[in-house]
């Protein structure tokens, strides 16, 4: 017996599946694996980022390439000690924790080490220096709109200007970076 059998369930009738059936399920695997195998060649990180591999070189990959920071956000600064203010520190974890706005708890995906967490799969590690070297209207950016292709999203619309440097300045005590060593102005 050559091929599968199928049974009609109206009428009880058993028809083999063979010929045009059995070619139609090959081609759609061939068809299938075509696929996989061009994204691959094409762009082999993303395409494997499919299957949640190489995950850590595709944020590597983003991480390497230079921001081009929009106008509006370029050339600002978080605010003169505020890096090193406890009330600012403070106020900026209560956020990073979500216990300031409940829509917003960044720890979910950066944990609460600033290492990324099973959810966040993917997401920046806050510890690593080359993050914490970025300049500061980068990351302001970057928490204000979100990144491209990631799960990052965008904060603007549920923190203030005021909120998002009291974050970003929590995020910087992660690595501990001064601000002469970070990128930029």
């Amino acid at each position: 017996m050559d091929g599968a059998v199928l049974k009609d369930a109206r009428s009880g009738r058993v028809h083999r599946a063979g010929g045009f059936l059995k070619f139609a399920g090959t081609l759609r695997m061939t068809a299938r694996c075509s696929l996989v195998l061009g994204l691959i060649l094409l762009r082999p990180v993303d395409a494997l980022s499919i299957f949640e591999l190489f995950e850590s070189a595709k944020q590597e990959s983003r991480q390497d390439r230079p921001a081009e920071v929009p106008p509006e956000y370029k050339g600002k600064h978080l605010p003169a000690g505020w890096g090193s203010d406890p009330k600012v520190l403070e106020a900026g974890k209560a956020i990073y924790e979500g216990k300031t706005i409940r829509e917003v708890n960044c720890a979910d995906c950066h944990g609460l080490d600033g290492k990324p967490t099973r959810k966040g799969k993917g997401a920046q590690d806050l510890t690593d220096l080359t993050l914490a070297k970025q300049p500061d209207d980068e990351l302001f950016w970057k928490v204000s709109e979100g990144v491209p292709r990631t799960k990052m999203r965008g904060w603007k619309k549920y923190l203030t200007e005021d909120q998002r440097w009291q974050v970003i300045a929590y995020v910087r005590a992660f690595a501990q970076i001064p601000q002469r060593e970070r990128r930029g102005p």
